[in-house]
């Protein structure tokens, strides 16, 4: 059976049979507070409000704001979800991340990964 997945200004979200969530960015993606609070009810609703793992794809993002990075810290984001994955595989989705993990102190567990595979093994472990 199809997973429901909701296509928002910046990417796709859905919830994988494995039961972990997933955002994928579109390339040249300068995600707003707006887009990131679209990405979080879009995380909600195919959840059905259940704090699951989240896989993102930051890979062809081009930007995020700093609001973007503290909304994504905040402890309204930790409520929602178990923990984050976030992929990057180019230098400026290296340093989004790097910034998000090193400035915003998230409140949730959260790593960056290049293997997808390696991503959604650590996500596993925060099924519940």
């Amino acid at each position: 059976m199809e997973q429901e997945k909701i296509v928002i200004r910046v990417g796709i979200v859905w919830l994988g049979k494995d039961e972990i969530a997933r955002v994928i960015h579109d390339p040249g993606t300068e995600l707003t507070l707006a887009d990131a609070q679209e990405t979080m009810a879009a995380y909600v609703k195919v959840t059905k409000g259940k704090r699951l793992p989240l896989f993102v794809d930051t890979k062809k993002m081009k930007s995020m704001t700093r609001e973007v990075r503290l909304y994504y810290a905040s402890e309204e984001a930790a409520k929602q979800a178990s923990a984050v994955a976030i992929i990057v595989d180019t230098p400026v989705s290296r340093v989004l991340g790097n910034f998000y993990l090193g400035l915003s102190h998230p409140r949730l567990p959260s790593r960056l990964f290049t293997s997808e595979h390696e991503a959604l093994k650590w996500l596993k472990g925060f099924l519940q």
